[in-house]
């Protein structure tokens, strides 16, 4: 008599969303840059989140392009999108490292000026997100952005959903 061995059940994948780009750092990349991220994210999460996730990326993505070397000519920026199907949503931004050496991402105090035209990216990813750090590296950094909250758990994932 022959032994009955199982089928094998398909592999099940622990992101529920997995997605990454790599950019021109152009006002092009930064379009679609947006454009990625919420055409991506509004199936799993709530317009608020996936509004909260537009505009870290937006301002991500223009620091990328203000103060690093990814902001000169054919320079780029790459975007990763990731979640865990139980668990936040992780937004990496990674560039071509800092113009100045030592440079990195940081609130700057002139961000509470409400008078300054410029300089509050970081003050909103740092109010927006759960966590934030950007990690340097010798051909670049990446601002790594975590974003939950316990009333914006993402939808549970469906079988083949992954990025």
């Amino acid at each position: 008599m022959e032994q009955f061995i199982p089928p094998t059940p398909p592999p099940i994948h622990p992101f529920a969303l997995d997605v990454g780009e790599e950019l021109p750092c152009t006002e092009s990349g930064l379009r679609r840059a947006r454009s990625l991220t919420r055409v991506r994210l509004r199936p799993l999460w709530a317009d608020t989140l996936v509004d909260d996730a537009e505009i870290c990326v937006d301002e991500a993505f223009c620091n990328a392009w203000r103060h690093t070397r990814s902001g000169l000519d054919g320079g780029s920026v790459s975007l990763r999108l990731y979640a865990l199907a139980d668990g936040p949503l992780y937004i990496d931004v990674c560039d071509g490292g800092p113009l100045r050496p030592g440079d990195r991402p940081r609130v700057a105090r002139r961000a509470l000026d409400l008078d300054a035209e410029s300089g509050r990216g970081m003050l909103l990813i740092d109010a927006i997100a759960a966590h934030w750090l950007y990690v340097p590296a010798p051909d670049g950094g990446r601002l790594c952005m975590t974003l939950m909250t316990p009333d914006r758990s993402p939808l549970p994932a469906r079988a083949g959903s992954v990025g």
